[in-house]
């Protein structure tokens, strides 16, 4: 959802006039913490369940969330940055208090044609969610229970997180095409 969030961002800038240049002058404090939480995500794709690590596969997923939400946090004084934090925050409080899992509506995977996630979430073969009924206290409601139907071309399920994010990337978007942003020029007389 969330590249359907920076092409939705990048057409409303765009309809208000905005500027696509703009979008070179966004300075991000951290940046490097972005690129490191991407990496940290993909590690356990790639050493797979069957290292010797297994175990411990399952801290990637929260250490590279809290990396991103610290980027965030030294970034909130950006348009919309305070609404990925949030929606951010609020993933990671559901994934640490369901031991490093994101609990998920078996329901909603079935309608976003997602099926094929069932049984190996029921099974504990995916390290990152758990089924909905096993999530602690009412954290399950913000798990990934809102689905995007099949017929949409990139089904899935989200968070309550999630779409909050999705706001904040349109909105952080949109609104840095249209900011003005002032070059200071060096000129020597």
């Amino acid at each position: 959802m969330f590249v359907e969030a920076v092409i939705l961002g990048l057409i409303i800038g765009n309809f208000r006039n905005g500027n696509f240049g703009n979008l070179r002058e966004i300075k991000i404090r951290g940046g490097a913490l972005i690129i490191l939480s991407g990496i940290i995500q993909c590690i356990p794709v790639f050493v797979g369940r069957f290292s010797v690590f297994a175990d411990k596969l399952i801290w990637f997923t929260p250490v590279s969330i809290l990396l991103l939400i610290i980027c965030l946090f030294i970034n909130i004084d950006k348009n919309g940055v305070w609404l990925i934090f949030i929606g951010t925050l609020m993933n990671f409080i559901v994934i640490i208090i369901n031991g490093m899992k994101m609990p998920v509506l078996f329901k909603s995977l079935i309608i976003s044609g997602q099926e094929h996630l069932l049984m190996p979430i029921k099974m504990g073969d995916v390290i990152n969610y758990m089924p909905f009924v096993d999530a602690k206290s009412i954290t399950g409601y913000f798990g990934k229970i809102i689905p995007i139907p099949e017929m949409y071309p990139f089904a899935h399920t989200l968070s309550i997180g999630d779409i909050i994010i999705t706001i904040g990337i349109i909105v952080f978007l949109s609104k840095s095409m249209k900011r003005r942003y002032y070059r200071k020029l060096n000129r020597m007389y």
